[in-house]
């Protein structure tokens, strides 16, 4: 179970807290290279699960819950400072919690599931992943684009949307080709 690339998912969980507290102290800079390692150690524990063979179902449940964890606290943290707008980070939660509730729907109407995540779905996480870099860099005043910003807001909100959009429409057209499907 405590494998190395379990092991590095743990280690990413333990920096959720750091980067909270480094947030609400405003050492942007600390809180961005944190994000920055988090990240990186998520692409560097993937690849040797795959690389090496060594996923596992623990892995299976606890990286993502590092990630999402990670990006979620940073997100909520920086709307609280005021660096990130509350209506679109309600956006990106909504979507979030429309694409987990519809899930657990389709697992108990239907059963099995498996999301394979989208282009656009992709899209959305990247710039999501994007734009929080980016606002801490702001902040940490390691680069100027406070200009930028709502342009980059509006750019994630539509993809916030259109994708969550995308993902009611797909799995909608899923559960209701099965229910016709099904014997009455």
């Amino acid at each position: 179970m405590l494998n190395v690339p379990n092991t590095i998912s743990l280690f990413r969980l333990l920096l959720v807290p750091l980067v909270v507290y480094l947030l609400g102290r405003s050492a942007y800079a600390y809180a961005l290279a944190v994000f920055l390692l988090a990240s990186l150690s998520d692409g560097i524990d993937g690849w040797i699960a795959r690389h090496y063979d060594l996923r596992t179902p623990f892995g299976a449940l606890i990286d993502p819950v590092a990630d999402k964890l990670i990006i979620l606290s940073c997100l909520l943290m920086l709307t609280w400072l005021a660096l990130i707008p509350l209506w679109l980070t309600a956006a990106m939660l909504a979507r979030d919690m429309v694409i987990v509730s519809g899930a657990f729907a389709y697992r108990h109407l239907i059963g099995h599931i498996e999301i394979t995540p989208t282009l656009l779905g992709k899209t959305h996480i990247a710039l999501e992943f994007g734009l929080l870099c980016l606002v801490l860099a702001n902040a940490a005043t390691v680069i100027a684009i406070a200009e930028w910003l709502p342009g980059l807001f509006m750019l994630v909100f539509a993809t916030a949307v259109l994708s969550g959009v995308q993902y009611v429409w797909i799995w909608g057209r899923k559960t209701a080709r099965f229910l016709a499907d099904k014997p009455h």
